[in-house]
């Protein structure tokens, strides 16, 4: 059974191991360095950095945003040891169950067999591509944008409004060297 637990201090035990999982898990341009992400643990409350347990024993991390009339699904990521598992589609069926209301997710494009398999993985998850000439803009200063997809598990009228929120918050706030 799949657990989440929130971490909001550099200093947690857990952290460390987590952030080693970060970094091998996700490219330079998707994620943001060490110091910025601790920084945003303690500042910034709409994030929630969470580590995922599996029957106790530390599976992964889940990073998402709340933004009262939305989430953003920023980072999922479970250690290679413990794939195959079901603990990603455990927490997806936890974000389902929890995180009521429109979810925003990017992914990249359709163009590699590892893309595809992923799009089609949140398709059966209740997710649909709805913009394709998104950019996610650069996680620090100087840094290069990602030409991404975005994917909801609805459609909304207001999602451009909502993208440029996450914009601003997520990417342009926190940003640093």
């Amino acid at each position: 059974m799949v657990t989440l637990r929130r971490i909001t201090d550099a200093r947690d035990k857990e952290f460390d191991k987590l952030i080693q999982l970060y970094t091998e898990a996700f490219p330079l341009e998707e994620r943001r360095g060490e110091d910025q992400l601790k920084r945003m643990l303690a500042e910034e409350s709409r994030m929630y950095f969470n580590a995922i347990s599996c029957d106790d024993k530390l599976s992964g991390l889940f990073v998402y945003w709340d933004f009262g009339t939305f989430y953003y699904l920023e980072h999922l990521a479970v250690y290679a040891e413990m794939r195959n598992s079901k603990i990603g589609q455990q927490t997806l069926d936890w974000i389902k169950e929890n995180l009521n209301g429109l979810r925003i997710l990017e992914v990249e494009p359709a163009e590699a067999e590892i893309a595809i398999r992923r799009i089609r993985y949140y398709e059966r998850n209740g997710y649909n591509v709805y913009e394709k000439e998104y950019l996610q803009p650069a996680y620090r200063t100087g840094g290069n944008g990602c030409h991404l997809w975005v994917m909801c598990n609805r459609e909304d009228i207001g999602l451009n409004e909502k993208l440029d929120l996450l914009k601003e918050a997520v990417y342009y706030r926190g940003r640093c060297s």
